[in-house]
């Protein structure tokens, strides 16, 4: 969770709805009035409702910096709100083993979808991320697949990247780059195609070397398997490199841009035992490498 752009938002929402707009003109203007360029006021505890009080427990939480008083943070956000999903993706992030998490993470997807009901998610899919109250079932169902993927369940964590990618096809979490990586892994070629048609406009390392290693798979040393190899050197020149390299990989980036040797860095993390199980790849990608 990113904590003060979170906690920020959140209170920006309990502000907005404390009014009685009557347009998004009247809205846009108590906004550039009240708060461009001001700090969003918090609430105070009296005039929050026992989930909301649970929310802002779990932000306390999160910038506590004894572990034992942020412990009692959280379970008493869960005393207040047993559906408290922030509650349970504090837990899953802390976890010490992915099978803890997995569960962990998988109570807050329950407790979010309970929470916003049928009727929400009907109403809402396809619009998901930039509705603040769906952030919390978001980044747990990633979580809760990313978990699944860990401990092998690697159809039914491609299965989640999917059904994210469905409620929200803007896809600011970048679960397409990692459902296209998986769908070649597990041979789901239609998938894949469909997936890659649709984010056809991507400009990232993920995009350009899954279509070549997917060509290669399904063509071999082709003539258009190479022209996509090239075409995704040309995006960025450190992957090849690094998949080719010896040494062990360098550790996880915080941060990347395209083209740049954190995203190949990130790609390689994700791609290489991927490609190193796919007959002939790592060979064909070397002799790319070596011979250029």
């Amino acid at each position: 969770m990113e904590k003060n752009h979170d906690k920020a938002m959140l209170d920006l929402q309990r502000l907005l709805k404390t009014q009685d707009f009557k347009s998004i003109e009247e809205m846009q203007e108590f906004v550039n009035k009240n708060i461009v360029g001001q700090t969003i006021p918090s609430f105070d505890k009296t005039a929050l409702s026992t989930e909301e009080q649970a929310q802002d427990l779990v932000y306390q939480a999160m910038e506590a910096d004894d572990i034992f008083e942020a412990d009692s943070l959280i379970y008493s956000a869960l005393a207040l709100d047993p559906d408290c999903a922030e509650a349970y993706e504090y837990l899953g992030d802390v976890a010490g083993s992915p099978l803890i998490s997995l569960i962990l993470f998988r109570n807050g997807v329950a407790a979010a979808r309970k929470k916003l009901g049928d009727k929400f998610f009907r109403k809402n899919k396809g619009y998901f991320w930039g509705l603040h109250e769906t952030r919390p079932f978001m980044r747990c169902l990633k979580n809760y697949a990313d978990c699944l993927y860990m401990l092998g369940q690697k159809k039914e964590a491609l299965d989640m990247y999917f059904e994210l990618l469905e409620l929200n096809p803007h896809d600011n979490q970048g679960n397409r780059d990692l459902a296209g990586m998986y769908c070649i892994e597990l041979e789901q070629w239609d998938a894949f195609k469909k997936l890659h048609e649709q984010y056809r406009e991507d400009a990232c390392a993920f995009h350009y070397f899954n279509w070549a290693l997917f060509l290669f798979v399904q063509e071999g040393d082709s003539e258009g398997a190479r022209k996509a190899l090239a075409e995704a050197k040309s995006h960025n020149k450190h992957v090849l490199k690094l998949m080719t390299a010896k040494k062990e990989l360098p550790p996880m980036p915080d941060h990347y841009g395209f083209g740049d040797k954190n995203e190949a860095i990130m790609y390689c993390k994700f791609a290489k035992e991927i490609w190193q199980n796919k007959k002939g790849a790592m060979e064909w990608l070397a002799k790319s490498y070596f011979n250029a």
